[in-house]
C-alpha cells in the first residue's frame, strides 16, 4: 500500500461507532495499575486521552505514521487546561522500526495493522521483548468480504479506474483468528481471541461512503485525485458516483416508524487479546 495522507476530521466523522471497538478490546485488558501504556496507531488521540483517566498514574504515549493525525492528537491534549491528560504524549513513529522499552506494561493497536503486510512479524517481535505480566491487544475490521469493500477492488480494476487498482484496500493482509491465537501461543501469551460484528445505524445522505472514504477508500480517492489534478480529468467525482450508488443498492435505507431514514451497516472486527502470564506454559 503506498503512502497517502489522512483527513483526521473525516477519519473522526463518525467517532462513536469507531469508540465502540477500542472500548470493546481496553476492557479486556485486565491491569489495574501498568506504569508504561503504548497506543500504536492512535489516530488524532482522542480513544488515547480516555485511557488517562482509566490509568491516571500511567505514562501513555500514543504513536502514528501519519503527521496529520499526531498534530490533531497535540493539539487535542493541548486544549485541556485542567492539565487532565498530562500523563498522554504523541509522537509519529512507522511501527515497524519501533521496539517496545523493556519495562512495558500494555501495548494497545485499534485498527491499525490492516494496512501493514507484515503485521504478523512485527507483533512477534514485540510479543518477545514484553516482559512477563504485560498485555498487548489489538483490533482489526475483518470487513473485507463485505460489498462495502469488495466494490472498491472491483471499481478500480475497471479499466478507466485502473491507474488507483493497486491502491485499493483488500484487506488480504488480515489474518484468521486462528493465526492471531496461535502467535499468541508461540510467544507464550495466554490468548483471548474473538470477532464481533456490529451492525452500525448509519445516517445522512450516502452514510456508508462517508464512513468507508475515512479509511478503506482514502487510497484510491487520492490516488484518482491526484491524476485528475494533473490531467484535468474527472475520475474521482466519476468513481465516487458508481461507488454511491452501489452502496444504496448493497445497503438499502430503512424508514422507521418515525419516518426517519436510516442505513444499518454491518462491520466485523477481530480482537487480539494476550497475557505474558509468568505460569503459561505451552
Amino acid at each position: 500500500m503506498e503512502n497517502f495522507v489522512w483527513d483526521p476530521a473525516q477519519y473522526a466523522h463518525f467517532a462513536g461507532h469507531r469508540a465502540r471497538p477500542f472500548v470493546d478490546l481496553t476492557n479486556a485488558v485486565q491491569l489495574d495499575a501498568p506504569q508504561l501504556v503504548f497506543d500504536m496507531g492512535c489516530g488524532p488521540g482522542n480513544m488515547t486521552v480516555t485511557l488517562a483517566d482509566r490509568w491516571p498514574q500511567a505514562n501513555i504515549t500514543g504513536y502514528d505514521a501519519s503527521a496529520e493525525m499526531i498534530a490533531d492528537a497535540e493539539q487535542l491534549v493541548a486544549s485541556r487546561d485542567d492539565n487532565a491528560w498530562a500523563n498522554v504524549s504523541f509522537g509519529q513513529q512507522e511501527a515497524g522500526s519501533w521496539t517496545p522499552p523493556a519495562d512495558t506494561d500494555v501495548i494497545v493497536s485499534n485498527a491499525m495493522f490492516q494496512w501493514i503486510p507484515n503485521h504478523i512479524n512485527i507483533i512477534s517481535g514485540w510479543l518477545k521483548t514484553l516482559k512477563p505480566g504485560a498485555w498487548f491487544a489489538m483490533q482489526v475490521p475483518g470487513n473485507s468480504v463485505a460489498r462495502s469493500h469488495q466494490y472498491i477492488g472491483e471499481l478500480a480494476s475497471e479499466e478507466r479506474f485502473s491507474l488507483a487498482k493497486d491502491s485499493a484496500y483488500t484487506g488480504e493482509t488480515v489474518h484468521s483468528v486462528e493465526d492471531y491465537t496461535h502467535m499468541l501461543l508461540e510467544h507464550g501469551f495466554r490468548p483471548n481471541v474473538w470477532e464481533t460484528t456490529y451492525h452500525q445505524v448509519l445516517s445522512g445522505p450516502d452514510p456508508v461512503y462517508d464512513w468507508v472514504k475515512g479509511a478503506a477508500l482514502r487510497p484510491v480517492l487520492q490516488k484518482l485525485q491526484e491524476h485528475d489534478d494533473a490531467h484535468a480529468t474527472n475520475l474521482h467525482d466519476a468513481f465516487v458516483t458508481r461507488y454511491k450508488a452501489e452502496m444504496v443498492a448493497a445497503y438499502p435505507p430503512y424508514i422507521g416508524p418515525d419516518g426517519q431514514e436510516v442505513t444499518v451497516y454491518p462491520f466485523r472486527r477481530i480482537f487480539v487479546v494476550g497475557h505474558k502470564e509468568l505460569d503459561y506454559f505451552i
